[in-house]
């Protein structure tokens, strides 16, 4: 269902998110289009080898497929550079600063072992076993990497990928967080080993995108997801996330969701500091995650917001644990976080895949919604979302349709419009939604618009006979366009975004003897300077405010242009040469 701001965090004891190996790596066919938005972004106040930064660019291939490319520059000018190419190349997308993603550590609990397992009975998950174990669904792990030799994963752990150095593998875990996870989600159960995994049926595909310190870059995040979409994964848990948003990730969470894949991530464990909205868990179609403890109160650490969906056991959590990463070599660990609730939502998401093989990601999240244990509030709060998962009430939900698998009609919703417009002209952007080929009239919906990467103001539209949403704007700065489709009992969710840069423009002629006459248009405070050509370069000889009409005169002859600079939100712009 579609979903207000919300972000992720490497919920949990240990790992976060690495970037990408500099390079490219393209979306599969069949990825979500985006359409160009290309004001660029802020560098940081330092630019340095010490502090180098990272710039994630997103363009289009000739198939109209997202590819990404990291590059690094060490100093500003290098940045700038790459910033101005990026902008300036066919097909792109978005320009963007990496974001690193952390880990958000929480103190253990006395108990390293622990007698029984508190969240597994909390969650009714011996009922759901029931019913079923996951059989053969793959979860993709995407963190730290998974300990494939410990004894309590044995057989459960399929090859995976490193994303970090673009490599077969991932079955290695240098930091512990991951094995942690994929031992909630598939641990073996009835080996005579340590604990039993909520999903003991399941395979874990691992993804290494974090290193051994649990850090790394949203970059490695996004082509990690892209792997575990493209390599069979049909459920994925992301235990990590930042504070920032970036269009590489959203672009490669929005590619798994249109590939039938269910997303879930951890809520984030920063409530003492106001509970900022965390990403992946934040962005539309991901199932976020919050954490209870064993009294079903919300964690004290747990994130609170509208973005939260639902909760699951996340203090005081027995797990799996590389032998080689403890004091005293013990195979097992107890850790507390969002980053343990997350996995026992995505393990009881494998057992609804299992029982009900057609189930769609959102049949899935809304049998979780639907089933969960109401806590707090009365409904839908920010602490719980809709509540507690209740592992055997899921899967009962699923098969008892009332996930709406196979009912609920997923509508396409295709754009027309975006690209580069001159500055104050009027656009319409129209958003078409149908399914099968049929136009949906009077689907209520939300029609949005954000200017230069500031607040989206939205309105309430309604779809027409023909099934359109029309959307004017006046361009006055690099915009997004932005409709979503109400969800209805009958219709899901669906939203799509059209992205616009906007140009200043500007001409000059000559009207008198040593005149010219300049019309610009342009953002208020855009300066355009007048140039007179010296040998083979410009120079400068006035600067002017940009206005619909100047008249320059007394000047000498030769040849003159003027040149409009650039701001953020609106391109340069240079007119042709009036000799005079």
């Amino acid at each position: 269902m579609r979903k207000t701001a919300r972000r992720n965090v490497l919920a949990g004891g240990i790992a976060a998110v690495t970037a990408a190996a500099l390079g490219a790596f393209a979306l599969p066919a069949g990825s979500q289009a985006f359409s160009p938005v290309s004001y660029g972004p802020a560098l940081p106040a330092t630019v340095s080898a010490t502090q180098p930064v990272r710039i994630v660019t997103t363009t289009l291939d000739a198939t109209g497929r997202p590819v990404f490319a990291v590059r690094e520059a060490t100093d500003r000018t290098s940045a700038e550079r790459i910033i101005s190419s990026a902008r300036k190349a066919t097909g792109t997308v978005s320009v963007e600063i990496d974001r690193k993603v952390h880990a958000l550590d929480v103190a253990e609990g006395d108990d390293t072992y622990r007698e029984y397992q508190w969240d597994l009975d909390k969650m009714n998950v011996p009922g759901a076993w029931e019913q079923s174990t996951g059989a053969d669904v793959v979860v993709a792990v995407i963190d730290t990497g998974v300990d494939g030799n410990h004894p309590d994963l044995a057989g459960n752990v399929l090859s995976g990928y490193d994303a970090i150095d673009d490599t077969e593998g991932g079955d290695s875990d240098g930091n512990g967080h991951g094995t942690h996870v994929a031992g909630t989600v598939a641990a073996v159960t009835g080996n005579g080993e340590g604990i039993a995994g909520v999903a003991p049926d399941a395979k874990v595909l691992p993804v290494k995108v974090l290193d051994a310190d649990g850090s790394g870059w949203s970059s490695d995040t996004a082509e990690g997801i892209v792997w575990a979409t493209d390599h069979g994964a049909q459920v994925i848990n992301m235990s990590l996330g930042s504070n920032s948003s970036t269009d590489a990730e959203k672009a490669a969470v929005g590619y798994a969701i249109e590939n039938g894949v269910t997303v879930v991530a951890a809520a984030g464990n920063e409530r003492e500091e106001g509970s900022p909205t965390s990403y992946p868990a934040a962005y539309d179609g991901v199932i976020a995650v919050a954490a209870t403890d064993a009294d079903d109160e919300v964690a004290e650490y747990s994130n609170r917001g509208d973005y939260v969906d639902v909760a699951a056991p996340g203090s005081g959590i027995l797990s799996t644990y590389p032998a080689d990463l403890t004091e005293d070599g013990s195979e097992y660990a107890e850790l507390n976080g969002t980053s343990m609730a997350s996995p026992h939502v995505a393990a009881v998401a494998a057992l609804i895949k299992a029982s009900a093989p057609d189930i769609t990601p959102q049949g899935i999240q809304n049998a979780l919604e639907e089933s969960a244990v109401d806590l707090g509030e009365d409904g839908f709060d920010p602490d719980f979302g809709h509540g507690r998962v209740d592992a055997a009430a899921a899967v009962e939900a699923a098969a008892g349709g009332g996930g709406g698998g196979d009912e609920l009609i997923t509508p396409e919703l295709a754009v027309d419009g975006g690209g580069l417009v001159s500055y104050g002209s009027d656009t319409e952007t129209t958003f078409q939604v149908s399914a099968d080929g049929e136009a949906l009239a009077g689907l209520e919906g939300e029609a949005c618009v954000s200017v230069a990467g500031g607040k989206w103001d939205c309105d309430t539209v309604e779809s027409d006979e023909d099934g359109v949403y029309l959307v004017e704007h006046t361009a006055t700065g690099a915009f997004q366009v932005r409709v979503s489709v109400t969800e209805t009992d009958t219709v899901a969710s669906v939203e799509e975004t059209a992205g616009y840069a906007v140009r200043a423009t500007v001409s000059a002629k000559k009207s008198g003897k040593g005149t010219l006459t300049v019309k610009a248009a342009g953002a208020p405070g855009q300066k355009m300077a007048l140039q007179r050509k010296s040998g083979s370069s410009w120079k400068t000889v006035k600067t002017l405010p940009v206005k619909a009409g100047t008249k320059i005169s007394g000047l000498p002859g030769g040849s003159y242009r003027v040149v409009v600079a650039g701001t953020k939100a609106v391109q340069g712009v240079t007119s042709g040469t009036v000799k005079l």
